[in-house]
């Protein structure tokens, strides 16, 4: 009897951390197509940090390249999967954004 008991319980509490998982690593998926689309070419680069610092569920890295830089901003609850790259110029202007 308590052998059933523990094992329905177990059973309950791996599914609310399955359907957990589920529900943010889609409110994460959701957080980086959203943002990537208000990254048009001429916004600057202090306006895309202002809104990455924003967000709950991103993580952003900023790569320097010889031609300007670049920030790539993915969720770790995707791990990876999704991400939005931003290439900027070198006087820090948006050149363009894209979904990976």
């Amino acid at each position: 009897m308590k052998r059933s008991i523990i094992t329905d319980i177990v059973a309950v509490l791996a599914i609310a951390i399955l359907i957990a998982t589920a529900f943010y690593g889609l409110e994460a998926r959701k957080e980086v197509i959203y943002l990537c689309d208000n990254f048009t070419p001429g916004v600057s680069k202090n306006s895309v940090e202002r809104q990455l610092n924003t967000t709950n569920l991103l993580v952003w890295d900023t790569e320097f390249l010889a031609v300007g830089s670049r920030i790539v901003a993915y969720s770790p609850l995707n791990f990876g999967y999704m991400h939005c790259r931003v290439e900027f110029n070198r006087q820090d202007i948006v050149v363009f954004s894209v979904v990976e």
